[in-house]
């Protein structure tokens, strides 16, 4: 098993013990993008659902609402530990996706639930990607960074890949609902991916103040 990974490790230019968490890391990009990817056609279709006249209006509500949540992240960043700020996120993105399929079968004509939908998407398409590579610059040092962000980051083109694929096969079957339900799941996923990598970086700590600091709220307002 050690010749096998001292392999891996040669052929990805790695370190061994680093494996793991690139590993951790490609999955959670993996996950992360395929679920987006998968409501990337739904989006649309709840974009064209309300005319294509209006979708100028929709792309400026997602300004307008992104503006509104920056105040609500400085909060939480300000109150919550460093470490546990992708937790929020992504447990609020995926508790408001099982919501808006609770909302799609009970209300499936209406125009402006689809609208809400385009927008929050939108919105969760800047917020989650950003905050997953927040979480990799503040886990790896910049010599770590070099070798393994490629790597990492390779799992979102997997997972812009796949989102589509799995869309296009299951949307018959489970239809907008079941795939709103399918992302939150990979959502979750990617969310457990990040706590594996905290236990990595917890176990392999650079420093013993860079431990401490990533407990703490990052603070400001």
């Amino acid at each position: 098993m050690r010749a096998l990974r001292l392999r891996v490790a040669r052929l990805l230019h790695v370190e061994p013990d680093e494996i793991a968490p690139a590993t951790a890391g490609f999955a959670m990009f993996f996950l992360l993008f395929a679920g987006y990817f998968t409501l990337r056609p739904v989006r649309e279709t709840m974009g064209i659902a309300g005319g294509v006249e209006n979708l100028q209006w929709l792309f400026t509500g997602t300004f307008v609402a992104t503006l509104a949540a920056l105040p609500l992240f400085g909060w939480i960043a300000s109150r919550v530990r460093r470490r546990r700020i992708v937790y929020w996120l992504f447990g609020f993105f995926a508790t408001s996706l099982l919501a808006f399929a609770l909302g799609f079968l009970a209300r499936p004509d209406d125009i402006w639930l689809a609208r809400a939908f385009y927008i929050w998407l939108s919105m969760f398409n800047l917020v989650a990607i950003s905050a997953a590579w927040s979480v990799l610059a503040d886990l790896f040092a910049p010599t770590e960074a070099r070798r393994l962000f490629a790597l990492m980051a390779s799992g979102a083109s997997l997972g812009g890949l796949a989102g589509p694929l799995m869309g296009v096969l299951l949307v018959a079957a489970i239809g907008h609902a079941g795939l709103l339900t399918l992302s939150a799941l990979l959502l979750i996923g990617s969310a457990s991916c990040v706590r594996r990598l905290q236990g990595w970086r917890d176990a392999h700590p650079q420093s013993r103040a860079q431990s401490i600091q990533r407990r703490q709220p990052l603070g400001g307002n």
